[in-house]
């Protein structure tokens, strides 16, 4: 939670602690307790902050490799759901089970290969290219990703029916709650599916880009990137699915070549930043900086985090 509070908030309480340096002493208390493992759907408020640590870890990983060493992607299996659990979408992450572990994969890879791929002076080797074993890895990762996109997806076991609002006039019980209106229901399902779909393909982009080693210009990247932009269609502006695209909008802006593109993405940025979290607005004034230099952004990244 402080490292929350950090990231949203910079500089809250008066001793000046960076959210990585929050995030590594929760990795340390978490190995401690037996890993994310120990915590189980019993145990709600263990459970619940397991998943949030989940969330940290692996996008603050994916935000950059100088933000600290993250759990082993191992942690993130989900051996305590299996099967089609592990496909069913977490309306707190936004993604399925199966999502977090893939993306953490993910993010080992790609900090293994930053390593090799980027200087000291902070630019990216033109000569540099994957192992065998590398490319092999991510593959495999590949396939994982595209299981997840297609895969029959299950909503999530926390959604039950809303009632009315307080102004309501319309008579109700205790034991018969005013239901959504069914446009409302609708959008609530078509935006968790988009969000789900946007992390997948945010995850694609980070491999292609960072793992493989391809161009902005890679058809698979743009492709991505095109999925991604629309899933913001499927997002209305303003909602709570919204403020959890952080992460794929910088990922899809940050590669996107066409004007439209930039400007759709910029701009449910903006929207976002409206809410006052302090981190979108670093994110987005980072992907300015990008466009503006062509440069990749995990180049020019200085402690962001993108989530």
């Amino acid at each position: 939670m402080l490292a929350s509070m950090e990231i949203i908030s910079p500089n809250t309480f008066e001793v000046p602690i960076s959210w990585q340096n929050h995030l590594n002493i929760a990795r340390q208390i978490v190995v401690a307790r037996g890993g994310p493992q120990s915590a189980h759907r019993k145990d709600k408020v263990s459970y619940f902050l397991s998943r949030w640590f989940a969330y940290l870890d692996v996008l603050g990983s994916l935000s950059g490799s100088k933000n600290g060493q993250p759990l082993s992607a191992v942690y993130w299996s989900n051996n305590d759901l299996g099967g089609e659990d592990d496909f069913q979408i977490d309306c707190l992450l936004g993604f399925t089970s199966h999502c977090i572990g893939v993306l953490a994969k993910i993010a080992e890879l790609a900090r293994q290969c930053d390593i090799e791929r980027i200087d000291s002076a902070g630019t990216i080797r033109a000569n540099w290219r994957p192992s065998p074993a590398t490319i092999a890895a991510a593959e495999k990762l590949e396939a994982d990703l595209r299981q997840g996109r297609e895969h029959v997806y299950k909503g999530c076991m926390h959604h039950r029916p809303s009632f009315s609002s307080p102004s309501s006039t319309t008579a109700t019980t205790s034991s018969t709650p005013l239901l959504p209106p069914e446009s409302e229901v609708g959008w609530d399902s078509l935006e968790v599916y988009a969000t789900n779909a946007a992390f997948h393909w945010a995850g694609l982009i980070h491999l292609n880009r960072r793992v493989l080693g391809r161009p902005s210009t890679d058809p698979e990247v743009q492709n991505a990137v095109r999925e991604i932009v629309g899933a913001l269609y499927k997002v209305r502006p303003g909602s709570t699915a919204e403020a959890c695209l952080l992460f794929p909008m910088f990922t899809a802006g940050c590669d996107a070549q066409d004007a439209g593109q930039r400007e759709k993405i910029m701009t449910r940025l903006k929207s976002v930043e409206g809410c006052g979290m302090t981190q979108v607005r670093k994110a987005r004034r980072l992907m300015q900086r990008v466009w503006d230099s062509g440069r990749a952004w995990e180049t020019l990244v200085t402690g962001e985090f993108f989530g």
